[in-house]
């Protein structure tokens, strides 16, 4: 459908969320997005990958537009393209189903973006530590760039000044984050998301950057959203995120065993200082903060490693490669 204002001059601004069996907490998702304030008109569209759940039921309770695909079918670039298309609004917010945005303001803060300057192609948000969240969970997110209080603004000056940028610059200007984003159709429109099954958001965001348009970091728009994963889990979303950052940027920096060993020294140096710096987690004692860093940095950085020695191991040895690769990335 076309997008644009609707009738009194406001814009459509739709919200899509990709769903499969969302849960006990989606309610509350649906009601707070549901009561989402600004000079615009809201719509929701859900894209349901095959939930048995009653997802799709309460979705339309709240009066989404429900449309539904199998399981198989979902893709995370391809899915979002497809939820985009099926909405008409001049704004489209992508948000993931356990992300749950803070107060009547979180969409309006990322509109009110794209409103200001045409050549803001996108923008994305802060996300915080749900409240039950581990004191080590909370921690670790707290040191992410999207959980910084400071917004930003990524613009490189055209291609050709991005291009001759250090691949960390490059990949620094890149940044989005889909869980909680708002991206201008008329720019999706020239540059849709890429088929993949991992990193479509920073996949976009190298590509607008690039072209010359802005991204902005906006934490006045703030969702909480955090897991507790296990170290399998650690292990293979470094490995997938390591091969989008090679492919993209060359960055390798875990490239040989030595490196790797060192690589995991400094992350669990770093990442033990982080957890005795936060009064919550250092209550729970000198060695078990030692413990958990060294786990998440022995997981993080192998999964780095492999990442990097995949391509290499697909020439060599194409069998053992897609083996390796088939568990690695499952569940991503």
């Amino acid at each position: 459908m076309a997008g644009g204002p609707v009738s009194g001059g406001r814009p459509v601004v739709s919200v899509v969320i990709l769903t499969l069996n969302a849960g006990p907490g989606f309610e509350e998702l649906l009601r707070r997005v549901s009561g989402q304030r600004g000079d615009f008109e809201l719509e929701l569209v859900v894209v349901d990958s095959g939930s048995t759940d009653g997802t799709v039921e309460l979705a339309r309770r709240y009066g989404a537009a429900v449309h539904r695909i199998s399981k198989r079918d979902f893709n995370h670039g391809a899915t979002r393209n497809l939820g985009i298309s099926l909405s008409r609004g001049e704004y489209v917010a992508l948000l993931v189903q356990d992300a749950l945005p803070l107060g009547e303001g979180w969409l309006a803060a990322m509109v009110e973006n794209l409103e200001r300057d045409e050549r803001v192609a996108g923008v994305y948000g802060r996300q915080l530590p749900r409240p039950e969240a581990s004191a080590f969970t909370r921690a670790l997110l707290g040191s992410l760039a999207t959980a910084s209080p400071e917004r930003r603004e990524q613009f490189a000056g055209g291609p050709e000044r991005y291009r001759a940028l250090s691949p960390q610059r490059r990949r620094r200007l890149a940044a989005f984050d889909n869980v909680s984003s708002c991206i201008r159709r008329s720019v999706w429109e020239r540059f849709p998301f890429d088929r993949t099954d991992f990193g479509e958001d920073i996949r976009w965001g190298k590509r607008v950057v690039e072209a010359g348009y802005r991204l902005v970091y906006e934490p006045r728009s703030a969702v909480y959203h955090s897991h507790e994963r296990g170290a399998l889990y650690d292990l293979r979303r470094y490995y997938v995120n390591q091969r989008v950052l090679m492919e993209l940027f060359g960055i390798r920096p875990v490239s040989s065993l030595a490196r790797l060993l060192v690589a995991v020294a400094r992350s669990t140096l770093y990442l033990y200082r982080l957890l005795r710096s936060n009064e919550e987690a250092a209550a729970a004692g000198a060695l078990l903060l030692l413990a958990a860093a060294a786990r998440y940095a022995a997981t993080s950085q192998l999964g780095n490693y492999l990442g990097a020695k995949s391509v290499s191991l697909a020439r060599v040895s194409p069998r053992l490669y897609g083996r390796l690769h088939g568990f690695l990335s499952r569940g991503i």
